[in-house]
């Protein structure tokens, strides 16, 4: 074979077979080497890139954009902090009113009433307040009580009940022997007295609240004095005490002839405080204490009434002024309760008691006083506490 066709076999292994131009062993080609990395953005020139300038994907759905509230306007901003200060003000002077009011912080220790007689009938929805009406010029540490008025709040009901305890009611005054009902009040205060009503009527009186004379006369001319339908004898009455008395210079400071009278013998007449007070204490008459609580009851009736057509800042003005005359057992929470009740309560339905009943009593002499004795306690205790704690209302008989 010429050499010319002659094949290295170190060429052809190598550089492949001349004839196809095969090489079963390709030389790699040179690796390339991967470019730089691209420099390091310098933060500080880095620009962001704004939302509109973005390129939107087609892929993705847009957002919708959620709808902004519209701004309040500055004026109720301001109206609402005025209100808040406002709120904060009157929250201020009525625990400032509050503050007025005497507090004796004095216990009425139900207990040991429990522990002798058993169970006190009572309800939480019924409050009752016994208000004593107290002559603070009396030579006792207390005064004399001729006024017991207990006010139930009977709140399950709607219902505004009265009770008049009579002053010559002849009980047991527990630790003293028996005793005029207004005794108690001379020798052991509130607190001795409401013991003794408990004692017997097995009714359980949550506070009481205790007005003197001057704060009477007080409370009524600080709301205007108050009209009332009077007799000619009553009216005569309450002149008969002021000049008595040397209240005033004229023995016919009213004159209960210059009056018309009703067919039912009643005139329409104005009293101040001093006046209504004579007409609450009197007692000229037939039927004497009983006749008196009638008139008590009457001019708190009447108080109410006036009241209840008060507007709620008149009520905190006469509430400003009476409150330093009024002395009391409840806590400032009690007061706060009566206080926002005070427009409630005055809407309710009014009704009245007396103890006793005009059947069940007879008239006692005891040494030289005369007294009133209950015949039938047990009696006189159930109709109280139908009275108080339901709604059937008794006669006020």
């Amino acid at each position: 074979m010429p050499d010319s066709k002659r094949h290295n076999f170190q060429d052809v292994f190598f550089n492949g077979h001349p004839v196809n131009g095969q090489n079963p062993h390709p030389i790699p080609p040179p690796k390339k080497e991967p470019p730089p990395p691209p420099p390091a953005p310098d933060k500080k020139k880095k620009k962001k890139r704004r939302f509109f300038l973005r390129k939107p994907n087609p892929k993705t759905k847009p957002k919708p954009q959620k709808k902004q509230p519209p701004k309040k306007h500055l004026g109720w901003k301001i109206a609402f902090w005025i209100l808040i200060i406002l709120l904060l003000t009157a929250a201020g002077f009525i625990f400032f009113l509050l503050s007025r009011v005497n507090y004796s912080r004095d216990d009425l220790n139900h207990e040991a009433v429990i522990q002798e007689v058993g169970e006190l009938k009572s309800d939480p929805n019924v409050e009752n307040i016994l208000i004593f009406g107290a002559d603070n010029h009396a030579s006792d540490e207390y005064g004399r009580s001729d006024t017991m008025l207990l006010v139930s709040l009977d709140k399950n009901h709607h219902i505004l009940k009265l009770t008049s305890f009579l002053r010559d009611l002849y009980l047991d005054i527990p630790g003293y022997g028996e005793d005029r009902l207004n005794a108690a009040f001379s020798y052991g205060g509130p607190k001795l007295a409401i013991q003794t009503i408990e004692y017997h009527f097995r009714i359980k009186i949550d506070s009481y609240i205790v007005l003197d004379y001057e704060s009477f006369t007080s409370i009524i001319d600080t709301m205007g004095g108050i009209e009332i339908e009077l007799t000619e004898a009553e009216i005569d009455y309450i002149d008969w005490q002021s000049w008595k008395n040397k209240q005033v210079e004229s023995r016919y400071e009213l004159d209960a002839g210059s009056f018309p009278y009703s067919e039912k013998g009643l005139a329409t007449v104005h009293l101040n405080g001093r006046q209504a007070l004579w007409h609450a204490r009197n007692r000229n008459s037939e039927r004497s204490d009983f006749d008196r609580t009638d008139r008590q009851r009457a001019v708190f009736n009447i108080v109410l009434t006036k009241l209840k057509e008060s507007d709620p800042f008149t009520l905190t003005g006469i509430a400003y002024k009476i409150a330093p005359m009024i002395t009391t057992n409840m806590n400032l929470g009690n007061m706060l309760g009566i206080f926002f009740g005070t427009l409630q309560y005055l809407r309710y339905d009014r009704t009245e008691f007396r103890v006793p009943q005009s059947f069940n009593y007879a008239d006692v002499w005891v040494g030289d006083k005369e007294v009133l004795k209950i015949q039938n306690i047990e009696e006189e205790r159930k109709a109280l506490q139908r009275f108080i704690f339901e709604s059937e209302l008794p006669d006020k008989s």
